[in-house]
């Protein structure tokens, strides 16, 4: 534990626009993102398309305004988060990517996303889905067997039980035992969540193999910290496709999150219930 919470701090500095761990969720799983894991996704996630309604519009806002009670903290941590994106993770992503290829970031991406893989079928375990756990489970192992884990040879082939792969994350689980979501709440470096996403999200970082198996905290950091900036381009993708020509980017923003949840958890919802 002594190293968790500084392994926790910079990875989180770039999952900044996960969704079911925070933005990818990330807009994953994210991702949190987040969070990521997690708008973008997820899953691999890779990250997903922008619908790029007016969400700065009146006309869009729904319930997203009503559940923002922490606006001035939210505010302040948007800007601190826009300036960090725009200043510190663009230009050190842009050099990044000039010098490495896109498919070794690519695989890259892919051992990231295979060796969380103990995180995600605990979580299917917590939530009672047994099935989902060893689909998720046999599909790890499928990618390590065959590409050490820098591939994704199993996503071509279809479960014989239905997979939702964004469910697989602490945010869902934490909804499943009927914790409430609430209020939208951005934390420094995290982007937009909700209280329970955010917490969804240090609860997926705990559960990192990474933080066990490597004996120094400094070590685990660096890991991370290289695992998260080398995705950090699909994560810049989603938040300029959001805040770039919006009136008003904070508002964009959070009515962009809050409705792809929405739909996230009615999609979730709906493969449940068939």
């Amino acid at each position: 534990m002594k190293r968790l919470f500084p392994t926790l701090l910079l990875a989180a500095m770039l999952a900044l626009a996960s969704g079911c761990a925070k933005q990818a969720d990330q807009i994953e799983p994210a991702a949190p993102a987040a969070q990521a894991e997690s708008a973008a996704a997820t899953a691999q996630p890779a990250a997903a398309e922008i619908d790029l309604d007016d969400y700065d519009s009146p006309s869009a806002e729904d319930a997203a305004l009503s559940r923002d009670p922490l606006e001035g903290w939210n505010r302040f941590w948007f800007g601190f988060n826009d300036g960090f994106i725009q200043y510190v993770l663009k230009p050190a992503h842009k050099g990044y990517s000039a010098v490495v290829p896109e498919p070794l970031r690519n695989g890259i991406s892919n051992f990231k996303h295979n060796i969380s893989f103990p995180a995600r079928v605990l979580n299917f375990l917590l939530q009672g889905e047994f099935a989902q756990a060893g689909i998720e489970f046999s599909k790890a192992i499928g990618n390590f067997m065959v590409t050490l884990g820098f591939g994704d040879v199993t996503s071509r082939n279809t479960p014989l039980f239905p997979y939702d792969p964004e469910a697989a994350c602490f945010d869902h689980t934490l909804y499943v035992w009927g914790v409430p979501d609430g209020p939208y709440f951005i934390a420094p470096f995290l982007g937009p969540g909700t209280v329970r996403s955010t917490v969804g999200f240090g609860g997926d970082a705990a559960m990192k193999p990474q933080n066990y198996m490597i004996d120094e905290w400094y070590y685990t950091l660096a890991f991370d910290t290289y695992l998260h900036f080398n995705d950090a381009g699909k994560l810049i993708k989603a938040y300029d496709a959001v805040t770039e020509h919006a009136i008003e980017p904070y508002t964009a923003l959070r009515n962009a999150y809050m409705s792809q949840r929405k739909n996230r958890l009615e999609k979730l919802e709906a493969a449940k219930a068939q």
